[in-house]
Formats: structure tokens, sequence, C-alpha cells
């Protein structure tokens, strides 16, 4: 199971050119009704050279088949200058948590135990 790309011009689609952020849609949810609003979906940014982000991704489709259930995509930073811009990434591997319009990042990921529990607890708590 691999990971759904998101480019630049989706993700950017999901915040106005101001700062007010707004709720992405996601085309995947469109047949099924959206996913409740309070629902997080989870942004995997990293560059195809970087062996820790391959290490990453893999956890993170550990946790997907785990989930399955979980909005969850990845977006190469190379192809997303203005983006990484916007949302202020520092570094890659980069797990954006995007709940109600707020943003929250992991840049590291320990293992695949704790990376669930830290999704699963922003789902459920």
């Amino acid at each position: 199971m691999t990971l759904k790309e998101w480019s630049e011009q989706d993700l950017l689609a999901w915040t106005p050119a101001t700062t007010e952020a707004v709720e992405p849609e996601f085309p995947e949810n469109a047949a099924e009704g959206h996913l409740a609003h309070s629902e997080p979906r989870y942004i995997f940014f990293y560059t195809p050279l970087c062996g820790t982000c391959k290490v990453g991704e893999r956890m993170l489709e550990v946790v997907q088949a785990l989930n399955p259930r979980t909005a969850m995509g990845r977006c190469n930073i190379n192809f997303s200058p203005l983006l990484a811009r916007n949302w202020q990434i520092e570094s890659v591997p980069c797990l954006v948590r995007w709940q109600q319009g707020a943003m929250d990042k992991k840049y590291r990921f320990d293992d695949v135990q704790e990376l669930h529990r830290w999704m699963n607890v922003t789902t459920n708590g």
C-alpha cells in the first residue's frame, strides 16, 4: 500500500491567499461523503533521495494499513517551494496533521507504535 501523491497545487488549494485556513476538499471523499470536519488529515513531506524519508514513509504505510479510513498522502517538497514556505516546513521528513484548519507538524518518527499512538490520540482524543 502506498500513500497517495498530492501536488503543491492540490495542497495550496486548501488555504486561500489570506492567512485564514479552510477545510480541504478531498476528491476521494466525494463519492462516499466527506469525513467529519473534526477528522484529521495527514500529509507526509519527503524528498525521493532521503533515506530517512523512505523509512518514515514505510512506517506510515504500516499505520495506514492499521487505519485504512485515515486520510493520508504525501508531497515531494522539491516540487513544492511555495508550500514549504507558506506552511513553514523546516526539514524532511515532516508529517503535517491538518484538523479543523489547524496544523501540527511532526519531524521525528521513533517507531511505528509511537507514530500510530500519536495519530490515534489526535484522532480520538
